[in-house]
């Protein structure tokens, strides 16, 4: 039968070895943001410089894809890179508001209260706003052909 030293050091062997190490997590996300944005540069280089312009690259196909489906994967890659640099930010939040109080408005980090919370809550529903108001106005300006 173990001792109960040995009882104890074996428990928290296993409780260190469970913990997420958060800079693995930090790597494996920006190494998906990596591979992420090197898909997306590809297909925006691909429907850029090798499918014809406009009405002309109809019936044309690269890889059984026509330009239709490369758009749908370009928008499909840039919406899970924009999710991913969210959850990101998310992840550094504490240290990117931290580096704001420090370094630039140089005041001392007051004590966690939940605004800073409060303020990516804030930024996120902005930047949504002027997204949605930009697609709006798009909307409202586009012209129909005759």
């Amino acid at each position: 039968m173990a001792s109960e030293s040995e009882q104890l050091s074996s428990s928290t062997v296993e409780k260190k070895n469970s913990r997420v190490s958060w800079s693995l997590v930090n790597f494996y996300l920006d190494l998906l943001l990596l591979m992420n944005f090197v898909v997306l540069m590809l297909v925006a280089a691909i429907l850029q410089f090798v499918f014809p312009v406009g009405l002309d690259a109809e019936g044309w196909e690269l890889w059984g894809g026509d330009v239709v489906d490369w758009q749908n994967v370009q928008f499909t890659t840039l919406s899970v890179l924009t999710l991913g640099i969210t959850i990101h930010v998310m992840l550094h939040w504490t240290w990117i508001c931290g580096v704001i109080n420090r370094q630039i408005f140089r005041r001392s980090v007051l004590k966690p209260d939940g605004t800073d919370t409060l303020v990516g809550v804030g930024l996120i529903a902005v930047i949504v706003h002027v997204i949605a108001i930009g697609m709006l106005i798009a909307r409202w300006s586009i012209e129909r052909p005759n």
